[in-house]
């Protein structure tokens, strides 16, 4: 009975000291992860199915010469960023610059982004893009070519 309760005894020791030490630098990892995904865009911004429709014409009927520069210069990128232009990936660094926002005339034609989602319809290598500002996250993406 004396064996069994040492072993208990122990048992409990090392469980509590398992515990301890969590508030010294061992859980931080995991909080500044969790605090990093309270900064994401929580609304859900997509294209909808009319806006693709929209999208999708107005590329086919514009003259090739007429094309904002993200879809004139399309089939550029290496093969490397390409495969990160997609849905949930991330906008890398060098390409922020050559992306160009829509058209004032097609932006009149889609439908309005959600309020507070911090986001914006741009293209680039053929492709339309929904990114957020504040992280360059892609939301969405619409292949046009």
């Amino acid at each position: 009975m004396k064996k069994v309760m040492l072993l208990l005894s122990v048992l409990a020791f090392a469980i509590t000291l398992s515990g301890q030490g969590k508030g010294k630098g061992r859980g931080k990892g995991k909080q500044a992860e969790d605090s990093g995904q309270a900064g994401t865009v929580s609304i859900s911004a997509v294209f909808n199915d009319s806006d693709r429709y929209v999208i999708q014409q107005w590329a086919q009927a514009v003259p090739p010469s007429n094309l904002p520069p993200g879809l004139a210069k399309r089939g550029t990128l290496p093969p490397g960023l390409q495969k990160q232009l997609q849905k949930n990936g991330s906008l890398p660094p060098g390409l922020q610059k050559r992306i160009s926002p829509f058209p004032a005339d097609l932006t009149r034609r889609l439908g309005p982004l959600p309020a507070g989602c911090g986001c914006d319809r741009v293209f680039l290598d053929g492709k339309a893009l929904l990114i957020a500002r504040a992280t360059s996250a892609i939301l969405d993406v619409i292949s046009l070519f």
